[in-house]
């Protein structure tokens, strides 16, 4: 028996990981590109096991270690071929005699030394397997952990802040496909024609709360149609269009937008504003911000201005603002991104809990700097995508009681929320999304008003 084509395409990814230190998506896609002998039916396979794989790799290892005597003495190459077949026997629930026979084959090919040693392993743990994750998720953190493929720390963290019952449906969430929404660009056409462009594509378009905001239930579909070629509508998750649309200013007013990357708030920002605004996107690398540049004029976005600067400089960015007049400030801080974790499979387990501590002190620099572009009366959106008050809500306190912070308050986002989403508005008037399986990622927002008078 032959290794087959999908399994041998979900190796190549989980060793290019490994190796490179690169991202699944990106892996993936050169792979099948180079794999046109794959059918469609072969090539969804290689992807859930490849991204399945990489999900829950921490588990994986932990698994395999504990049946080896010297799991050190793995090779990396042998490795990679026990963790896709442990994830197959412990989360696909492929049938052992196939995944033993797989597994040893591709061991066979890749170290031949080795066959009898994997054949060893992997009976073991099909042995172990129907008993697995070896506790009861319900009552166990451990197991909980285990049985969703998240490092231990991230579940504690989640349980420290969320009641059980949503916890385990994040940690759920995370492991299926993002579902995906698209924003509408008005500059590049009506609503109606997206939506009649999305129906002819076949990508079964679906209202949502938000306005101008529709879920695709057939992503393929969507991605590869008219409507996103065109220019119509861009994929941005709908937490991530609700938080832009938090930066809408007045006609003629300025709007900055930190950390604009390729764009994407910056399109919704001047959207919201109904193109009328002036708007700024700041980059701190110049190649993303000639990116950004040529993308607005691609969609036909009008107002936007694209400049470098690094945002925790406060000089270097009020020269290259140009102004400390802005009416809002979107700030999308970096961050930890425990709220899309569905949408990076290995990401889980490349983050350490001090990351996050690190990352929220940049917050907290960010706010401070970016707060002295705001005109009286202007605002400060602080946004992440991640769920931990660590970097959200604790920062924009921190931000609060700070020199910088003390002519900010508060302004509850109510007005901005549909009410269909009114449960994501937290006690203090920020929003703070959490990823489900049939909705929107993990998202963060608090608007911060200059006050016109100090306190």
């Amino acid at each position: 028996m032959s290794v087959s084509s999908a399994r041998a395409v979900a190796l190549a990814v989980i060793a290019g990981a490994r190796q490179r230190d690169a991202w699944s998506h990106e892996l993936m896609s050169a792979a099948l590109t180079r794999r046109t002998d794959l059918t469609r039916q072969d090539a969804a396979f290689a992807t859930r096991l490849a991204y399945g794989t990489l999900q829950t790799l921490g588990v994986l290892d932990e698994v395999i270690d504990s049946h080896v005597p010297r799991p050190q003495d793995i090779q990396p190459k042998v490795r990679d071929i026990l963790q896709l077949a442990v994830y197959e026997l412990l989360f696909a629930r492929t049938s052992s005699h196939v995944v033993v026979h797989q597994g040893v084959e591709a061991v066979k090919k890749a170290t031949p030394y080795a066959a009898g040693f994997a054949n060893a392993v992997l009976r073991k743990i099909a042995e172990d397997a129907p008993t697995f994750p070896w506790g009861d998720p319900a009552a166990d953190d451990t197991a909980l952990a285990r049985a969703t493929g998240h490092p231990r720390w991230l579940v504690d963290a989640l349980l420290e802040q969320y009641e059980r019952d949503v916890v385990t449906e994040m940690l759920h969430a995370d492991n299926e496909p993002a579902p995906l929404y698209v924003a509408h660009n008005p500059f590049a056409g009506t609503f109606d024609d997206l939506r009649d462009a999305l129906l002819a594509d076949g990508a079964s378009p679906e209202p949502t709360p938000l306005e101008g905001c529709i879920r695709c239930r057939d992503a393929a579909a969507a991605v590869t149609g008219t409507a996103l070629s065109s220019g119509l509508c861009i994929v941005v998750d709908a937490g991530a269009q609700l938080v832009a649309r938090m930066a809408s200013v007045p006609p003629g007013d300025i709007a900055v937008d930190i950390g604009a990357g390729r764009g994407g708030k910056t399109l919704l920002v001047q959207a919201a504003s109904g193109g009328k605004g002036n708007v700024i996107a700041v980059d701190v690398h110049d190649y993303k911000a000639q990116v950004l540049a040529a993308r607005m004029r691609e969609l036909q976005v009008p107002g936007v201005r694209a400049v470098v600067a690094d945002a925790t400089d406060v000089r270097a960015l009020r020269e290259a603002i140009g102004t400390s007049e802005a009416q809002a400030v979107l700030v999308d801080a970096p961050c930890s991104g425990l709220g899309t974790l569905r949408r990076a499979p290995e990401k889980r387990w490349r983050l350490e809990r001090e990351d996050l501590a690190k990352l929220a002190t940049l917050g907290r620099e960010l706010l401070a700097a970016v707060s002295t572009l705001v005109r009286p009366g202007g605002v400060v959106v602080y946004s992440t995508c991640t769920v931990l008050a660590m970097e959200n809500e604790d920062v924009v306190r921190a931000f609060l009681g700070s020199t910088p912070g003390r002519g900010f308050e508060v302004c509850d986002v109510g007005e901005h929320v549909p009410d269909a989403w009114s449960g994501f508005r937290t006690g203090e008037g920020f929003f703070q999304s959490v990823p489900t399986v049939d909705g929107p990622d993990g998202h963060f927002a608090a608007v911060l008003r200059r006050q016109t008078t100090s306190r």
